[in-house]
């Protein structure tokens, strides 16, 4: 509030406000005017921003009639020089032919210009810009223009590093063969990457996704995909309630019936009921791993040579058929076999022909096994055969059977076919005993006995007596 001393700026004699005249409202607004055009010069000059005015007449005949004094800076060149020759920009190479459709040729329609293309500050700089102008008179001849630069060289950076990763991504997705979904349960709402789940015979998905009943039927067409011996595995993780993030391996058939092994890892999204209304999923395809790890356990458990089960291989099958025989009361017998004079082969031939014998020699006793039972290459020329739901008489007779067909079966060799022979001991495990070590000895004593008694011979290990009473 004024003071009583006070006065209104503006007051007659009598204290009343004096009223503006017509001199003082024009100058009013012309002044604001004046302060509004200084304000945006200011900011044109600041700003990464150059004005221009553009006379066209035709393709030859254009060029800068105004342009600020900003172009030094964001075109490289000084405003006096741009308005020297037509066009006057210099531009990149590969955007001449830009500059000729989308700058010149719609000044030729007379239609808005809407261009991004390089400036040249150097032989090797060039500096993205955005042209944008605008028809502001005609005349019989030419045609102006007035519009602004804008510098937009860090967007363009920014989205070429964008592109970039993106395709980073997208070779590395490629690479880890990996996908991933967004299942909305609540929406009803599908995005995903398609390629993965073409690459696996699913339906195609327009633009990575897909809505509504389109949603419904792609989940059942994944189930369906999930190998049949998964399926009931899958559904009951899938459908657990309790848990928010999970991992597990499945297998999948595509469409070409190819089995594919994949893992999926899932984050869940639940209501506060703690009903499930969004999974996001990466899915990776560990085919390949997986069939690593099966190649590596075979070599674990496979003689590398006859492609036969090793030791270790033979011990693992042999407490698990012990188990088998205690539950069932089913006896099962050993044999156990080693080639006669092996040395001398090796010292006469070569390793290289003794390498060709034991395949052979392996090759003669497949042929004459069953499916079910178990050759081993227990190391050098020992070999084991484990029968299961053999008895000791049956057993003695596959022995002889086999002794027979090595010794009337020469082994082809390098050197020309070479005839070997077999000695073999013959044991049963009694159901008694906790392991196959008690068998596995009275087989190899026998062995021992062959050979020792003129070789090419089956000797039958004796039953203990308190195995036999108890049989």
């Amino acid at each position: 509030m004024a003071s009583p001393r006070s006065k209104p700026a503006h007051t007659n004699k009598k204290g009343a406000a004096r009223k503006p005249t017509a001199a003082r409202r024009k100058r009013a607004p012309n002044q604001a005017g004046a302060l509004s055009a200084s304000a945006l010069q200011i900011s044109f000059d600041t700003a990464p921003v150059v004005t221009f005015s553009y006379r066209y007449t035709d393709n030859v005949t254009h060029g800068f009639t105004e342009i600020s004094a900003h172009a030094k800076i964001l075109l490289g060149m000084k405003a006096a020089e741009l308005l020297k020759s037509a066009g006057g920009l210099r531009l990149h190479p590969d955007d001449v032919e830009t500059f000729q459709s989308s700058v010149l040729g719609a000044m030729a329609k007379a239609a808005p210009v809407d261009a991004h293309l390089r400036v040249l500050h150097s032989a090797s700089a060039a500096r993205w810009v955005h042209i944008n102008a605008w028809l502001t008179s005609t005349d019989k001849k030419s045609k102006i223009y007035s519009g602004l630069i804008l510098d937009i060289n860090a967007r363009k950076k920014t989205e070429a590093d964008t592109v970039g990763v993106l395709a980073r991504m997208e070779q590395a997705q490629v690479i880890a063969k990996l996908g991933w979904y967004d299942n909305n349960l609540k929406d009803r709402v599908i995005d995903l990457t398609s390629d993965f789940a073409d690459d696996l015979g699913l339906p195609f998905a327009p633009g990575g996704r897909v809505t509504g009943a389109a949603a419904d039927r792609y989940r059942e067409a994944f189930l369906n995909a999930v190998h049949p011996e998964d399926r009931e595995r899958y559904v009951a993780i899938i459908s657990d309630p309790t848990w928010r993030r999970t991992e597990f391996d499945y297998r999948v058939l595509t469409r070409a019936n190819e089995v594919r092994h994949l893992c999926s890892r899932i984050l869940r999204t639940a209501d506060k009921n703690g009903k499930r209304i969004r999974d996001f999923c990466v899915v990776l395809d560990i085919t390949e791993r997986k069939r690593l790890e099966e190649d590596l356990r075979a070599q674990a458990a496979t003689d590398p040579l006859t492609g036969v089960a090793n030791r270790r291989s033979f011990e693992t099958t042999s407490r698990r058929e012990v188990e088998r025989a205690r539950r069932y009361a089913k006896p099962f017998a050993v044999i156990v076999l080693d080639i006669d004079h092996f040395k001398k082969v090796n010292d006469t031939y070569g390793h290289d022909v003794g390498d060709f014998v034991l395949k052979g020699l392996t090759a003669i006793i497949l042929e004459k096994l069953r499916v079910t039972d178990v050759l081993a290459r227990l190391g050098g020329e020992e070999f084991a055969v484990l029968l299961p739901e053999t008895d000791i008489d049956a057993a003695a007779s596959l022995a002889e059977r086999l002794r027979y067909a090595v010794a009337h079966s020469p082994v082809a060799t390098a050197k020309g076919p070479l005839t070997i022979t077999v000695s073999l001991g013959v044991a049963q495990h009694a159901l008694n005993e906790p392991a196959i070590d008690a068998a596995f000895k009275r087989a190899d004593e026998a062995l021992y006995e062959a050979k020792h008694s003129g070789r090419n011979k089956v000797v039958v290990a004796k039953l203990p007596s308190l195995v036999r009473s108890a049989v």
